[in-house]
């Protein structure tokens, strides 16, 4: 909790505006929205925090049980001390993105997933990369059925961590966890590890959801 206070207070001229309303969604698929801050560190970049809004949408393939989920989510994000609104697409300087597939095993817990995704600025890039650094993560990954938690374990050839963008084999460490619920407000602590042979990146954020 104390890092949590720590971690809001370091960033006091953050301000978000979240969508007043999301739209009710279909039975198999699901909308998550999240604003928050993030704490970037890593062998690269400086310490600092930023905000940023995430929006994720997945939806069953078909009907059957053991349907595979396609997912599609995009992260937004400014530079430190900055605002963003999410109904001003001019306040956001950097985008993260990726789409994925997520197959249930039967009589299985976790599932298998594979993903694919660029950015178009990293953790402590003053101005965006020419050409977005890519990237391919496959593994597992352990969800809640209502998916407010979860934990990906996976990894793969990724551009992140280049400054030349060049393919590295890295390790993918990624999650979430809702840590309390207010009606239709959900607070969540969430974080991310790239790790390479030579860098990595590590990011840790609090964020509010609906």
């Amino acid at each position: 909790m104390l890092f949590l206070l720590l971690l809001l207070q370091a960033a006091p001229e953050t301000t978000i505006q979240l969508v007043p309303n999301v739209p009710p969604t279909s039975p198999g698929l699901s909308v998550s929205i999240v604003a928050g801050a993030l704490n970037s560190l890593g062998t690269q970049d400086s310490y600092q925090i930023s905000p940023m809004a995430r929006i994720e949408v997945d939806a069953k393939v078909s009907d059957h049980p053991n349907t595979p989920r396609l997912y599609v989510r995009a992260m937004l994000s400014s530079l430190n001390g900055e605002s963003i609104d999410l109904q001003d697409i001019t306040t956001f300087k950097s985008l993260e993105f990726e789409a994925g597939l997520e197959q249930p095993i039967p009589n299985v817990f976790p599932r298998l997933y594979l993903g694919v995704g660029l950015a178009t600025r990293l953790p402590g890039d003053t101005e965006p990369r020419i050409n977005a650094p890519k990237y391919l993560t496959a593994g597992v990954i352990f969800i809640t059925d209502d998916r407010s938690s979860y934990i990906y374990l996976g990894g793969g050839p990724d551009q992140r961590l280049s400054l030349e963008n060049l393919y590295e084999p890295t390790a993918h460490i990624e999650g979430q966890v809702r840590l309390a619920q207010y009606k239709e407000a959900k607070l969540f602590l969430s974080g991310e590890a790239i790790l390479g042979s030579k860098n990595s990146q590590v990011r840790v954020g609090v964020s509010v959801g609906i």
